[in-house]
């Protein structure tokens, strides 16, 4: 049996001898893959990876039946050089986990970035709050520590959470509102306390940038919906790109069963179902018929929240 680096000094001497249509019946393997990509994706595929033997050039042999031909980014639409890469379904699992952690983190970075020139404008305005050191708080000058303790947030959000003109001890009465709509035992959140505290944490700040004459409808279940719901869909078009949506035949069907876009619809499907039947207004709509419609309802319904009625164009009845 040939070992790794005879297989690649005998794929390099095929790439340089061979001819596309040898190539294509040696490895038939990899040809497969590549017609399928070719045939799926269409235009999404990089001009140079139409051509097999650049392709497989790229590439390499596929190790085993196990591996497939992955995308490095999931959100990621066209095939092509450096965006691909032969993984088995553990090690695609565990390639996701990492790229989540990594996006995330890139995320987190932006946002401190924006939280940063939002505190700068903010602080240079006339007569702004200053949180550098001290603000007002119940009559008296409070550390901006101590603020962001009160409110149950992190000090880098105060930036995000405190409105325009607005004051501390402003905050402080939204938060209460906030702490009296928190229910941590709400059947529809995650089973893992750290991203339940993350979640509650992040409803926090959100509900901090809230209307006040909306505080008592801006329910973390809300938010939950507000964030789950668009997901789903996402998963839904990755997968209907893909020809997995409705999968015919049992190859398909595994293939769909171990992709991560349907491994995270299902998770979120029974939770948004049981959080649709806390709010009335949306307990009418289906999340297989009415998934666009309501994910329009509900992201018209949070910018309402935040900057109010009248700068909300093309609304629906409220929410």
């Amino acid at each position: 049996m040939a070992t790794a680096e005879e297989g690649v000094a005998m794929l390099e001497a095929d790439l340089r001898d061979l001819s596309t249509q040898e190539l294509c019946r040696k490895y038939s393997a990899e040809a497969s893959t590549h017609r399928n990509i070719l045939i799926s994706r269409g235009t999404g595929v990089a001009p140079q990876w139409r051509d097999f033997k650049t392709f497989l050039g790229e590439v390499g042999l596929r190790p085993s039946g196990d591996h497939s031909l992955v995308l490095l980014n999931r959100y990621e639409r066209t095939y092509g050089p450096g965006r691909a890469k032969w993984m088995t379904a553990e090690e695609q699992a565990a390639h996701e986990v990492e790229f989540d952690r990594l996006r995330a983190e890139k995320q987190r970075e932006e946002q401190l970035e924006a939280h940063n020139a939002a505190a700068i404008k903010r602080a240079s305005a006339p007569g702004a709050p200053s949180f550098g050191q001290f603000t007002p708080l119940a009559g008296r000058p409070a550390p901006f520590t101590e603020v962001a303790k009160r409110l149950a947030i992190p000090v880098s959000a105060l930036s995000k959470a405190m409105p325009a003109g607005g004051s501390a001890d402003e905050l402080v009465k939204r938060a209460a509102v906030s702490s009296e709509l928190i229910n941590e035992h709400a059947t529809w959140l995650p089973p893992d306390p750290a991203k339940k505290a993350g979640f509650f944490e992040a409803y926090r700040i959100w509900h901090l940038q809230v209307q006040p004459q909306f505080g008592r409808a801006a329910t973390p279940t809300f938010l939950f919906l507000y964030i789950a719901l668009p997901v789903m869909k996402q998963c839904r078009d990755e997968l209907m790109d893909l020809d997995l949506w409705n999968p015919l035949g049992q190859r398909a069907l595994n293939a769909r069963d171990n992709h991560i876009a349907w491994k995270k619809y299902t998770e979120f499907m029974p939770r948004a179902q049981v959080a649709m039947m806390e709010i009335p207004i949306y307990a009418t709509y289906s999340l297989l018929s009415d998934l666009d419609a309501l994910c329009e309802r509900i992201l018209t319904a949070e910018k309402r929240f935040r900057e109010g009625p009248q700068k909300v164009i093309h609304t629906h009845r409220a929410a």
